[in-house]
C-alpha cells in the first residue's frame, strides 16, 4: 500500500509540471537519385518471412507466353531487370505514370501491370505481371510525405510474395501478387487477406544505371524520370531508422 501511495503521489506531481516538448529528429536511411533502379524485396514483418527468405531477391519476369511475363522474385544477377519511372512531372506527382523496363529485340517497353480487382471477391489476390507494353497507371514509387520509397499501386493494398505453382513450368516459383485491403467501417482501418503461402513485402528501389537504347529501339526514355532510390537495399538495417 505504501509503495502504491508514493507512486500515485509522484505521478500527480509529475503531471502537474509542464513538460518541455521533446524534439524528434527524423532518421531515415540515406538515399540517392537515379533514373534506373532494381526492385528489391523486403518482408514487411521480419517474423513472418518464408523459410528461404525473400529479403534481397529482385523483381523479375518469368516468360509464360508471347509478350507475357509473370512477376516473380529471383537472385540478383547482371541480367536482372532495371526499371524506370515513365511520365511527365505532373503525371508522376499525381501517380498517373507507370513503371517500365526494356527488353526484347528490337528493344521495346515492358510494364508492371496489376490485374483489376475482382468485383465478386475484392480481397482476392490480384495477378502482377511484367508484360510487353505500358504498365498499369498508378503503379508508382511512394513519394513525399512518405519518408520511405517503395512500389505502390492506387488504393489501399499490399504486394505479397507467394510460393506458387506455375503451370507453364510445372514447378513452384516465388511469385509477386497484390492484395487489396478491405476497410472496416467501424474503425476505418484496412484488413488484408493474405494466404498462408504468401508474405507481405515491400519492393524497394535500388539505384542502377539505366542502359542507353540502341538505334532501332521501340522503347523511348523521353519521359524516364529520376527517382529516389537506395544504394544497397540488402545492407539497410531497417529497425534502426524512423522518426
Amino acid at each position: 500500500m505504501f509503495t502504491t501511495v508514493i507512486s500515485i503521489g509522484l505521478l500527480s506531481l509529475a503531471s502537474s509540471v509542464p513538460l518541455a516538448p521533446r524534439q524528434v529528429v527524423p532518421h531515415y536511411p540515406p538515399s540517392s537519385q537515379s533514373t534506373g533502379f532494381k526492385l528489391v524485396a523486403n518482408a514487411t514483418d521480419p517474423t513472418n518471412d518464408m523459410a528461404a527468405s525473400v529479403n534481397g531477391l529482385v523483381l523479375q519476369g518469368i516468360h509464360v507466353g508471347a509478350g507475357l511475363n509473370d512477376a516473380a522474385l529471383g537472385s540478383d544477377t547482371n541480367n536482372s531487370r532495371i526499371f524506370y519511372q515513365n511520365g511527365t512531372a505532373e503525371e508522376l506527382r499525381y501517380n498517373q505514370g507507370d513503371i517500365l523496363s526494356d527488353g526484347g529485340t528490337p528493344i521495346f517497353p515492358w510494364g508492371i501491370q496489376v490485374a483489376n480487382q475482382n468485383a465478386s471477391d475484392p480481397a482476392a489476390l490480384r495477378g502482377v505481371t511484367v508484360d510487353a507494353g505500358s504498365g498499369t497507371v498508378g503503379v508508382s514509387l511512394a513519394h513525399f510525405p512518405d519518408p520511405y520509397v517503395y512500389l505502390t499501386a492506387l488504393g489501399a493494398g499490399k504486394f505479397v510474395a507467394c510460393d506458387e505453382y506455375v503451370r507453364y513450368y510445372n514447378q513452384n516459383f516465388t511469385t509477386v501478387r497484390y492484395v487489396t485491403g478491405v476497410q472496416d467501417p467501424a474503425t476505418a482501418l484496412y484488413t488484408y487477406s493474405i494466404p498462408e503461402n504468401c508474405v507481405a513485402i515491400n519492393l524497394i528501389p535500388e539505384c542502377a544505371a539505366l542502359p542507353d537504347l540502341p538505334e532501332g529501339s521501340i522503347s523511348s526514355h523521353e519521359f524516364a524520370a529520376s527517382a529516389k532510390c537506395y544504394a544497397d537495399v540488402s545492407a539497410i538495417n531497417w529497425p534502426e531508422y524512423g522518426p
